[in-house]
């Protein structure tokens, strides 16, 4: 009868230790991250155009699995890796936008880049671009592929369109998160690169 009570508090013990141990030794947590996109360098002034070009960014549109916080990760052509401790900062679609005005003003050498449409009486383009694929794989290798279009101010009669398929290598991102922020705004830069020349393109043809 001792016997079986000494195993029955020896039992007891072994499990409130256990429960103790769970409860006081937990694993360090790893700090949350957040990212956003980077604009391009800003590059020298170009000479003053005769007439000061004016773009406005429209609408940007991406597929509903980059619209999360978490940063993605694509693992296979059919398979996504959530990061829990990488976060954009704000909604992916709004600082892409953000990010290609920036890069519009800049690589257009005017401030009249604008997020919403700006003052008339001048040289306007509007931007609209639809997002099919903005990501980085393990190996580290980015992929844009995106429709964009160029339109008239008030109108929406297409001047310039056109699909847009771009790769970055870059290092691979599951230990480092802030190598596909910078991927990604590499990427963002290479766009608004082929964005400015159409732009500029549209303008010198246009009637």
């Amino acid at each position: 009868m001792k016997r079986a009570s000494y195993l029955q508090l020896l039992g007891l013990m072994c499990s409130v230790g256990l429960l103790l141990s769970g409860c006081l030794i937990k694993p360090a947590r790893v700090p949350t991250r957040h990212f956003v996109l980077a604009p391009i360098p800003t590059p020298e002034p170009a000479p003053a155009a005769a007439q000061p070009l004016s773009a406005e960014v429209g609408f940007v549109k991406m597929p509903a699995y980059l619209l999360r916080d978490s940063i993605v990760v694509r693992k296979s052509a059919t398979e996504l890796k959530y990061l829990q401790d990488a976060l954009w900062a704000e909604r992916l679609d709004q600082s892409f936008r953000q990010t290609l005005a920036n890069n519009l003003s800049s690589l257009l050498a005017s401030d009249q880049t604008h997020l919403s449409a700006p003052e008339r009486g001048r040289v306007v383009v509007r931007v609209s671009v639809t997002v099919e694929r903005f990501d980085v794989d393990t190996q580290g290798r980015g992929t844009l592929i995106a429709l964009w279009r160029l339109t008239l101010p008030d109108s929406e009669k297409s001047v310039k369109s056109g699909l847009a398929r771009l790769t970055r290598p870059g290092p691979p991102p599951l230990a480092n998160p802030q190598a596909v922020a910078t991927t990604l705004s590499d990427l963002t830069g290479d766009l608004s690169q082929k964005l400015a020349q159409a732009i500029l393109e549209s303008v010198t043809t246009r009637p």
